[in-house]
């Protein structure tokens, strides 16, 4: 909806006319492509506007300054520099879509073109007119100017007589439409944010469901951990399932029991239960939250619903309306280790990287904490935390080293040797990469690998 050719050459030569000999008193840029001067006539102050913004260039005359936000741009400074105080000397439309404001401060010519053609710019001319600075881009030269087209479009500026009522009715004609574009671009503002929480709650929520729907598959689990429990001997060692016969309510059934065939049958039975444990753990937590994440997904969809109908008055009505009407959340903090759980209850901490083990072991771990590492292979530091003078449990140990070999580069390993001292006995390495140490007061020993202790471990991981 920019000023047409023909309508702007109508502008400017009713500006030229009353404007011609203006003092440029101050300068506003309250949008890059936007420039207000406030020029001076004896008897007379007026706003003109020389904007470039897409489907929206003009020349025109304000009523009321735009009020600016932020601090001042690097091209409204020059502008400021340039042009305050100069006078307003010619104003010539030199292509279908190109003006030139030439101004004069003392023998010295400053030039301001308006390509309204897009994409739009503002450029300011020196003398001879060497590039000075432009709008949201460097210093250049003014493109070849648009040609005028053979047919005009029929103009829909009034027939008036006054120039200065013509200015004012240019930026009349293009008001609404700009309050409209900026009432849809708070909107947005507002709006979208909402909808990214909302969609975001959404998939948790399913996730969640999914979650606390696992009950059954729990069950199942305990099921067959109880068969295995009532028929070790009929289990043989190394198949991939068992036919188990069980009796309930109903009568008998057969049932068939998938098998690890690494694993003896207390082993099979064991495994079923700690998975019934885990999935029972993760249901009941996941139940637990449910209702309150629906109430959270309720209460975002209302918001979110207020956001859309808000009318665009009060979107208009001031630059509070910009924040979006969001929590702010805390911000995140890394935590530089994994935690697992050993049987005993005692805490695991696994680092997850170099610099992350160099922050687990110089940053977290105390002095006479247990300290871990894969022997002879890049891999995780990992810290058991002690009290002063404790010895570690054997099955905290065992536990500690099947995490250690399990995270380090040659994982996969059935076997490996696992090194532990205190922390205190661990040094860096000076000049090395984050992450590589010395330690001393260590011993070793050789670690296989149960794939039922690991797959329990692996499952005890604190959720962050």
């Amino acid at each position: 909806m920019s000023l047409r050719p023909a309508e702007l050459a109508i502008v400017t030569a009713a500006l030229r006319a009353a404007l011609s000999g203006a003092v440029v008193q101050k300068v506003g840029s309250p949008a890059p492509l936007r420039v207000e001067l406030e020029v001076r006539r004896p008897g007379r102050t007026c706003r003109l506007v020389v904007c470039a913004e897409p489907e929206a260039a003009r020349l025109s005359l304000a009523s009321v300054r735009t009020a600016a936000t932020g601090a001042p741009s690097p091209w409204l400074l020059r502008l400021r520099k340039e042009l305050v105080g100069s006078r307003l000397s010619a104003l010539e439309q030199t292509g279908a879509r190109e003006v030139e404001l030439r101004f004069d401060r003392q023998g010295s010519p400053r030039t301001l073109v308006l390509e309204a053609s897009a994409p739009g710019a503002l450029l300011l001319l020196g003398e001879g007119r060497r590039p000075l600075a432009a709008s949201g881009e460097k210093a250049r030269e003014p493109r070849p100017p648009t040609p005028v087209p053979e047919r005009a479009a029929p103009s829909r500026l009034p027939a008036l007589s006054d120039p200065l009522a013509l200015g004012l009715a240019v930026e009349a004609l293009f008001s609404e439409k700009e309050a409209g574009a900026r009432a849809v671009a708070l909107r947005r503002q507002r709006v979208q944010p909402l909808r990214t929480r909302v969609e975001r709650l959404r998939r948790t929520l399913e996730k969640v469901r999914v979650e606390a729907s696992r009950t059954g598959a729990a069950e199942e689990q305990r099921r067959f951990g109880e068969l295995l429990r009532q028929n070790i001997a009929a289990v043989p060692r190394g198949a991939r399932e068992v036919l188990l016969v069980e009796y309930s309510a109903e009568g008998t059934r057969p049932v068939s029991v998938p098998l690890e065939p690494g694993l003896d049958a207390r082993a099979q039975a064991e495994r079923y239960f700690q998975q019934y444990r885990r999935l029972s753990r993760g249901s009941a937590r996941a139940s637990a939250r449910l209702a309150e994440l629906q109430e959270e997904f309720a209460a975002a969809e209302a918001e979110l619903a207020a956001a859309r109908a808000v009318p665009d008055a009060e979107l208009l009505a001031g630059p509070a309306a910009l924040a979006p009407r969001t929590a702010r959340l805390p911000p995140r903090t890394h935590q530089p280790y994994r935690v697992f759980h050993a049987r005993s209850g005692d805490r695991i901490l696994v680092g997850r990287a170099g610099r992350d083990n160099d922050a687990l072991t110089f940053g977290v771990a105390r002095p006479d904490d247990l300290w871990l590492h894969a022997r002879g292979i890049p891999g995780a530091h990992v810290v058991v935390p002690m009290a002063r003078g404790a010895e570690v449990p054997q099955e905290t140990l065992l536990d500690a080293a099947h995490l250690a070999l399990h995270h380090a580069r040659g994982a996969g390993a059935d076997r490996g040797e696992v090194s532990y001292t205190r922390a205190k006995f661990v040094r860096r390495v000076k000049g090395a990469a984050p992450g590589a140490v010395s330690y001393s007061r260590e011993k070793t020993f050789l670690v296989r690998l149960e794939p039922g202790r690991l797959e329990r471990l692996l499952a005890s991981r604190e959720e962050p």
